[in-house]
């Protein structure tokens, strides 16, 4: 991990931040899959201002962002899933800084919330279409599996990546 990459809780400070992040990420990641129209829709939808106030006010969903001499490169948020102590970790970086060491500095911060609210175990589904994703859980979890899943309005097939806390 890079020396100057700092992990904090976001605050709505932050919203405006993570919502070009992810915009950035959506459309580096997604841009073979989806049109770019379709691609800002669901990251309107998914990263609204309203939507991630909520997120940041609740204590038991981890909202966290990665900074980089002060500006926000990456962004996990996770929480728990299930009753039997499953959660899940989602971590988006900006494209600049893939393979620079921000996500797994997230995912080490994700994983000390996972933790601390009780939870054993992580489970994430990435879209098989997501080579950067699949790359990177590829390297800190176990795939334990595909399914297909209605995405966007599409039969897709996601894997299944596993991790202990």
């Amino acid at each position: 991990m890079p020396p100057n990459v700092t992990v904090r809780p976001a605050t709505e400070d932050d919203v405006a931040a993570i919502r070009r992040v992810a915009h950035a990420a959506w459309h580096a990641t997604y841009r073979d899959v989806f049109d770019e129209a379709r691609i800002d829709e669901m990251v309107d939808e998914g990263y609204a201002r309203d939507v991630l106030t909520e997120l940041i006010a609740l204590d038991e969903v981890g909202l966290f962002v990665a900074t980089v001499e002060d500006a926000v490169v990456g962004y996990a948020s996770c929480g728990m899933t299930e009753a039997i102590g499953v959660g899940d970790l989602d971590i988006y970086v900006h494209p600049d800084y893939w393979g620079d060491g921000v996500g797994t500095a997230l995912l080490e911060r994700g994983r000390q919330h996972l933790a601390d609210i009780e939870t054993t175990t992580i489970r994430d589904e990435v879209l098989v279409a997501n080579e950067v994703g699949n790359a990177f859980y590829e390297k800190h979890f176990d795939r334990v599996g595909q399914r297909t899943v209605e995405f966007d309005g599409i039969e897709r097939t996601v894997n299944v990546y596993e991790a202990r806390v």
